[in-house]
């Protein structure tokens, strides 16, 4: 009685896998039902990473920042001989003072953005913001402010504007006018354009869609001139338009450092204007209301 074929042994008369030299080793027997590896797939990270309570954060700090070296240059400046009797309401529009301590004040101010953009977005600074240099176009740029001052101060002029705003009364002197100057062209539009296209526009796209966001950031953009302005309609509406050119810009080429150089253009058009118009700074009530 002959036993049954042991399949546990490979059976010698069948045909055996064999490794061709010249295709390479026999096929291993293929595997029906292979595990499935997990896939992971990649997160997307929200655009922008900070939230409006951010932006919150970050505008309380501004201002108390702001208003922290403003009190202690007052305090400082009481302990110069010729400031020692003046009142604080003259204190508080001399350039040299005010000015000075927005200057001071500005720098902890980006770097407090600095630290709470790096703190939430998994990436560079400028990125997170979206600087992105404009090389060559810079140039560009700049020269599209100049012509933006230029067509809003013609077309200001078919406004009611007022003969004098409170602004004015920080340009007092030739020294006070160059102050005033390398600020507005230099710190001012740094801290404005990383503050509101470079935080607040992103948060107002994601929020209310491209147009609403061009307003809304132009809106505050206008909002913070407004007591510089005395909140007179015709120069606030001025500056509205000009919030509105700088995020368009900022909106079409994703740049904030395209509307800074812009911002830098208008602001220097203007104090250039003022200039020539004022002989130098030298007879600035020709100005003046």
């Amino acid at each position: 009685m002959s036993l049954p074929h042991d399949f546990s042994e490979p059976d010698e008369s069948l045909p055996q896998p064999v490794a061709d030299a010249a295709f390479g080793p026999a096929a291993p027997e293929p595997v029906l039902f292979a595990p499935l590896e997990p896939v992971a797939f990649p997160v997307k990270p929200s655009c922008p990473a900070w939230s409006w309570w951010d932006l919150l954060a970050v505008l309380g700090f501004s201002l108390f920042a702001v208003l922290a070296f403003s009190v202690t240059a007052l305090f400082v400046a009481h302990s110069f001989p010729q400031y020692r009797n003046a009142p604080i309401s003259e204190l508080v529009t001399n350039a040299r003072i005010i000015v000075g301590a927005q200057a001071a004040a500005y720098p902890f101010v980006l770097l407090g953005i600095f630290f709470l953009v790096r703190s939430r977005a998994n990436q560079r600074f400028r990125d997170a913001i979206q600087w992105n240099w404009p090389g060559r176009s810079a140039l560009m740029m700049f020269a599209s402010g100049v012509i933006l001052a230029v067509t809003i101060e013609g077309l200001s002029r078919f406004l009611p504007m007022p003969k004098s705003l409170p602004v004015d009364s920080y340009f007092t002197d030739a020294t006070s006018a160059y102050i005033m100057a390398a600020f507005g062209t230099t710190l001012a539009p740094l801290l404005e354009e990383v503050l509101f296209r470079g935080l607040l526009y992103p948060l107002a796209r994601r929020s209310f869609g491209l147009v609403a966001a061009i307003a809304v950031t132009a809106l505050a953009f206008a909002g913070i001139h407004g007591a510089q302005l005395g909140y007179a309609w015709a120069p606030v509406l001025s500056i509205f338009v000009v919030g509105v050119a700088f995020t368009s810009v900022r909106a079409r080429t994703s740049s904030v450092a395209n509307s800074f150089m812009m911002h830098c253009g208008y602001n220097f058009t203007l104090f250039a204007m003022l200039w020539l118009a004022s002989d130098h700074y030298r007879h600035l009530e020709k100005v003046s209301g």
